[in-house]
């Protein structure tokens, strides 16, 4: 079943001086959820998705046609930040904004960043519009802390039990339980992202995911 929570306020989404019509629907959830998978059963009823990560790490690879994007975090951030194929080196990035007592670098970090990516998924959501999408998702983990949130219809978190989340997370990326708990630990928790979205949408390998989709299409008329 689908949780009704709390409905937000619709803002239309701007690009230029064109207000997108598509409807957008914010998706959240701590990692191991399984919103990939929300997001492929979503496509069965001709809904696409924009991965907020994956537009990062292009916006920041060597192939990258966002040289602004670059150049901010290069001022802020310095060369040593960077591969000599002019990619973003993550690893050396992580090391300066996760550093004990670096808040302010990392806040600086999702400033800069944050407008690049909206503006991209933007973009891209236009494109789906053109293309006959009647609506979109928006797959952000940092939904909230990004505030994507305020940009979409509704928003959406996908949950899972803390031990399935691990389960996952120790498959997918091969690291261990205690590494799994910790990641998860710096996560907003289950209830956190309950109170703050719209719906919520129960993956926990035993609930019809297909179905509670189906559900929300047509409460909201997606």
């Amino acid at each position: 079943q689908i949780r009704q929570v709390r409905r937000r306020s619709h803002r239309d989404m701007p690009k230029g001086d064109k207000a997108l019509k598509i409807k957008l629907i914010g998706l959240c959830g701590r990692s191991g959820s399984g919103k990939g998978y929300v997001c492929a059963q979503f496509r069965r009823f001709g809904v696409p998705s924009v991965d907020t990560d994956a537009v990062y790490k292009e916006l920041v690879g060597a192939g990258s046609a966002c040289d602004e994007c670059k150049a901010e975090l290069r001022r802020e951030f310095g060369d040593g930040i960077f591969l000599p194929d002019s990619s973003l080196d993550r690893r050396a990035l992580a090391a300066i904004v996760f550093a004990p007592g670096a808040q302010q670098r990392l806040s600086a970090l999702n400033s800069i960043t944050h407008k690049y990516i909206l503006a991209e998924c933007l973009r891209r959501a236009a494109a789906y519009e053109a293309g006959g999408a009647h609506a979109v998702i928006i797959d952000a983990p940092l939904l909230f802390e990004s505030g994507f949130d305020t940009m979409c219809d509704i928003n959406i978190c996908v949950t899972a039990p803390d031990d399935v989340c691990v389960r996952r997370i120790c498959e997918r990326d091969g690291i261990n339980e205690y590494e799994a708990k910790r990641r998860l630990a710096a996560q907003k928790s289950a209830d956190e992202l309950r109170a703050l979205c719209t719906c919520e949408i129960v993956n926990d390998g035993e609930r019809d995911v297909y179905a509670q989709i189906q559900s929300l299409c047509d409460k909201y008329k997606i």
